[in-house]
């Protein structure tokens, strides 16, 4: 293991150590490190529709495999490489297959194709039909987020900071392009993400690009986030959480350590940049940007303006995922296993529910219903009960 290796390894445990919390509760008042608000009179419940077991989870591992919806299917992977396409509607399993490595990043998921990263080092892309292998890649490093696909094209960002784009019929290598990497990181990058012709992706140091899609060429590179500490743990800042492209052209970009950043990628230019230290992507609707920071804190910000509306820290001392909107409702899981609803509008408590015993490792959205993975493998469907 080389130096930069056992730094991130260290870090790692450091920062999972601060995050550890006391042992679950019966009563959710008094989980976590403070007591929850209380809901309103007309609390929001939820219903589970079914649950279906997906391998061993995360196997206490750093790693977050995220379910991946393509009608009429949701596909869904453990860290010990089984993969199961599963029907949205009953939670019926269509077909399960078992890799013949460990599961690191994904799932990616296009018409007829859905793509994983293994601890081989490599990206496989499997038939959404029955799981079939159509090809493989090496990737030379560590893929610990979701690729991405589109009709031509598998575009992956491993570990290394190396952007790398295969052609999605042969699974030949089409470009790659190399972001720098800090001597101290987290163990983890956002996803890239693409609009049309444009790939935009974020260096572990802060920086942002706009590569085109076809070539790997460099359009502009601008800074996103700036250390804010003075010692060597202090300064250590990293973008894990995905980016976000609104249908504006606004990229939304949120760092450990650092800043939630708001770039117009038009006129490549910052719109707004407030404090948050995150490792989570953020959510949107029409109004607000909402961000959860280490500390169990969630926001609202001003879309427009980037100035605070509101913030929530009830949930303060919980490890929070990233937040998603559901039903004109902010939800937000915890690593506790529970699932808390809040009002756009002022941050207000409008619900609560226990989603599993274990920690929460995804949350997502799959219109109408609401979808969560453990860290345990469980996958489950939820509905707003009438």
């Amino acid at each position: 293991m080389n130096k930069h290796a056992r730094v991130v390894c260290a870090l790692t445990v450091a920062i999972a150590a601060a995050f550890t919390l006391p042992a679950c509760s019966s009563n959710p008042a008094k989980a976590g490190s403070g007591a929850l608000p209380e809901l309103p009179a007309k609390a929001i419940h939820l219903d589970d529709r079914w649950s279906v077991s997906v391998g061993d989870g995360a196997e206490k591992e750093a790693v977050n495999l995220e379910p991946a919806v393509q009608a009429p299917a949701v596909y869904a992977a453990s860290r010990d490489g089984v993969i199961k396409s599963i029907g949205r509607a009953t939670g019926t399993v269509r077909w399960k297959v078992k890799l013949d490595a460990g599961i690191t990043g994904g799932v990616a998921v296009s018409s007829d194709a859905l793509a994983v990263g293994t601890d081989q080092a490599e990206l496989q892309l499997l038939s959404t039909r029955n799981g079939k292998l159509i090809w493989k890649a090496p990737l030379g490093a560590a893929l610990l987020s979701v690729p991405r696909m589109t009709a031509n094209e598998v575009v992956v960002q491993t570990h290394d900071g190396r952007i790398q784009v295969f052609e999605r019929a042969t699974g030949k290598p089409r470009w790659k392009f190399d972001t720098p990497v800090p001597p101290l990181s987290l163990r983890g990058n956002a996803s890239p993400v693409l609009s049309g012709d444009k790939l935009f992706a974020v260096s572990g140091q802060g920086d942002l690009y706009q590569l085109d899609l076809g070539n790997g060429l460099p359009v502009w590179q601008t800074r996103v986030t700036t250390s804010r500490g003075r010692g060597e743990i202090e300064r250590l800042m990293d973008i894990d959480g995905d980016l976000v492209l609104d249908s504006n052209g606004t990229l939304y970009t949120a760092g450990y350590q650092s800043q939630l950043t708001a770039t117009d990628t038009q006129q490549v230019r910052r719109r707004w940049q407030i404090n948050v230290s995150t490792s989570q992507s953020v959510a949107y609707d029409a109004a607000h940007v909402y961000a959860v920071d280490a500390d169990g804190t969630m926001a609202a910000i001003n879309k427009i303006t980037g100035a605070l509306d509101w913030k929530q820290d009830a949930l303060k001392g919980r490890k929070l995922l990233t937040p998603v909107i559901w039903r004109g409702l902010v939800v937000v899981g915890d690593s506790e296993g529970w699932l808390h609803l809040f009002s756009p509008i002022d941050g207000s408590p409008r619900g609560r529910e226990r989603a599993a015993h274990d920690a929460l490792m995804s949350v997502i959205v799959d219109a109408p219903q609401l979808l969560t993975l453990t860290v345990k493998g469980k996958l489950r469907a939820w509905d707003m009960r009438p």
